[in-house]
């Protein structure tokens, strides 16, 4: 490979990175002999969720709603499985949220019946001993428990807007 082909897939690299591309972006690079090379980028993560013995790292967005409420959200895939997962945090005051989707079907949720304290501080979100259910009923509270675990995210910075959908 040459010096100048070299040089292209790095700015082209480091375009895709610094204007918030994930792990699933591809780029194409096109040298001066017209040849494309595909080259898929993996972003460093910037969080992870425990959920009972499974951990799932994950790249965060991180979002400022005001008022010191905040939002995270990840996402990456199961090392085990190769599924997509997708994480919600939600800081908010009083009302609390962290919830994790694996594949399409499987959801994880942080237990109703327990208190949940999401935890903001200089650039980390964080929120320790949360009890995780599968298959909530929302009528009822419950839901089957899967075990204790833990969010970690970094927030190197913040959007000044909530995500799409809020």
């Amino acid at each position: 490979m040459s010096l100048m082909r070299v040089l292209g897939v790095v700015v082209a690299a480091l375009m895709v990175v610094s204007c918030g591309g994930s792990a699933d972006d591809a780029v194409e690079i096109v040298d001066t002999a017209g040849t494309s090379v595909p080259m898929v980028l993996t972003v460093p993560t910037n969080g992870w969720v425990q959920v009972g013995t499974e951990t799932f790292d994950l790249v965060f967005t991180c979002y400022a709603a005001g008022d010191g409420d905040v939002a995270a959200i990840g996402v990456g895939e199961d090392s085990s499985t190769g599924e997509r997962v997708e994480a919600l945090i939600q800081g908010f005051l009083g009302q609390p949220y962290l919830g994790v989707t694996v594949g399409s079907s499987i959801r994880y949720e942080a237990s109703l019946e327990e208190p949940l304290e999401v935890y903001v501080h200089d650039d980390t979100i964080s929120a320790g001993a949360v009890r995780w259910e599968r298959n909530m009923d929302l009528e009822s509270g419950g839901g089957v428990v899967v075990g204790y675990g833990a969010v970690f995210v970094e927030c190197a910075s913040y959007e000044s807007r909530l995500p799409e959908g809020y």
